[in-house]
């Protein structure tokens, strides 16, 4: 099966809640990709934030069995699209794993800040913002599929 990978720092907030919203919104079933998340820099097997899981929650995804993990080479490789939340990432990315161009790709056209360690507005704030362009993004490649 094909995979997107959304992509982002430390795996806990941002990219976990990305993959939770694609699922949620049966982005999985319109476009035929497997939806999962990982981290440039994670700390393998942490949870995903308390306030993402509500935010999440609140919006429909679940993130109740989430835990981090490590961007590898691997998944990289096994990947059909690595979808970056800021501008930063998609550079360190391609740096990173120059043979993988042309599958990197940022999820708006604008970074998606970072809510970690902010409270549950600043988590909705992040949710509402992923939400609206995961769903873009889903509408985006049902039209490929």
């Amino acid at each position: 099966m094909k995979q997107i990978v959304f992509v982002c720092t430390g795996n806990t907030c941002r990219s976990p809640m990305a993959a939770a919203l694609f699922r949620a919104h049966d982005g999985e079933a319109r476009t035929g990709l497997t939806a999962s998340s990982a981290g440039m820099f994670a700390h393998e097997g942490l949870p995903a934030s308390e306030n993402a899981v509500l935010a999440v929650r609140e919006l429909g995804g679940d993130l109740s069995a989430h835990r981090a993990r490590q961007l590898t080479p691997e998944i990289v490789a096994e990947a059909d699209y690595l979808v970056c939340m800021t501008a930063a990432h998609y550079d360190r990315l391609l740096e990173r794993f120059p043979q993988a161009a042309d599958k990197i790709y940022t999820l708006s056209g604008r970074d998606v800040g970072d809510p970690f360690g902010g409270d549950l507005t600043v988590y909705r704030a992040s949710a509402a913002a992923i939400d609206e362009a995961v769903e873009a993004l889903i509408r985006n490649l049902e039209r490929k599929a």
